[in-house]
């Protein structure tokens, strides 16, 4: 078959998923946000861009808006873009098809997308940070920052204790009370999803930490899926903030799990001291694309970003 000859937009509801799933699971580049499940707990809508047997697809999220039709990342959503890894010339049929069926779009690539190729879109170059869990925990605290090695003594003097298991219900009860700029009830219905989704089989888990006064002060979800596991989701309250409970969270995941091939994926961050919260525990950079893509008529050109 050839499939340059077979490159298609699929609707949600005509999508062969158990065929989508296999492609996302085999892939080099494999994603968790890919999954057709993780995509139904995250997205208002769906639909892909297929070639062949699914041999390589694309997720497209959508919108409506004024009757307009437009591509959007969804929350705890970082990465998209093509699967398995795409030569040259799979990724300009994709990009062909994605901008021939498409008037607006704010959309990520992921990091194994070639940016040259996505010149034809406003392009923004986003960075990932990584941990590879394969060396020991001795070779991974040697990499810590004297910064975050201050902050861990800090939470051991103010004896902070982490345990696994927290209930998503308690998680999401205190991370309401401190919603920051990035969180919004349609975020917080997401994670509730994906937690209910996650934790009962156990590839979801929470770390929680607890004063010295037993008050839970910090909390990440951790998500596992293949090789990686990633820093999903996280909060401290101002007493958590104090006594340094989430670098207790991130040395007790490290430490568990240290040794065990994965790589931990923190998901980066535009904010300098959460970016820097990430580096001072040995975390590399890896980059991935933000893309945006505005075709509209005249009349729609003041549709925002």
């Amino acid at each position: 078959m050839d499939k340059t000859k077979n490159i298609r937009l699929v609707k949600y509801k005509e999508l062969d998923l158990p065929k989508w799933d296999h492609c996302i699971e085999s892939a080099p580049n494999r994603r968790v946000y890919a999954f057709s499940w993780y995509l139904d707990g995250v997205a208002e809508n769906w639909d892909a861009i297929v070639m062949g047997d699914y041999e390589y697809v694309m997720p497209l999220p959508y919108k409506m808006k004024l009757g307009i039709k437009y591509i959007y990342q969804p929350f705890y959503c970082q990465q998209l873009g093509i699967f398995p890894m795409p030569g040259a010339d799979v990724q300009k049929q994709f990009i062909d098809i994605f901008k021939r069926n498409t008037r607006y779009a704010n959309y990520n690539f992921n990091s194994y997308s070639d940016p040259a190729l996505l010149s034809t879109f406003s392009v923004k170059e986003k960075v990932n940070q990584v941990i590879s869990l394969l060396p020991g925990y001795r070779f991974l605290l040697q990499e810590f920052s004297k910064h975050t090695k201050r902050n861990l003594k800090v939470a051991i003097a103010e004896k902070v204790e982490v345990i696994k298991g927290l209930r998503a219900q308690d998680y999401l009860d205190i991370k309401k009370q401190h919603l920051k700029g990035g969180d919004s009830q349609v975020g917080l219905e997401a994670l509730n999803r994906l937690m209910k989704n996650t934790i009962s089989t156990g590839q979801g888990v929470i770390y929680a930490a607890y004063s010295s006064v037993n008050n839970l002060c910090a909390a990440a979800f951790f998500l596992a899926d293949g090789n990686r596991v990633y820093y999903l989701n996280a909060f401290s309250t101002e007493e958590g903030r104090q006594n340094r409970a989430m670098y207790a969270i991130v040395e007790a995941f490290l430490k568990e799990h240290a040794g065990s091939g994965r790589i931990l994926d923190f998901e980066g961050s535009t904010i300098e001291g959460v970016a820097r919260f990430y580096r001072g525990f040995g975390a590399l950079e890896e980059k991935y694309y933000y893309i945006h893509y505005n075709n509209l008529p005249l009349p729609f050109c003041w549709f925002k970003r």
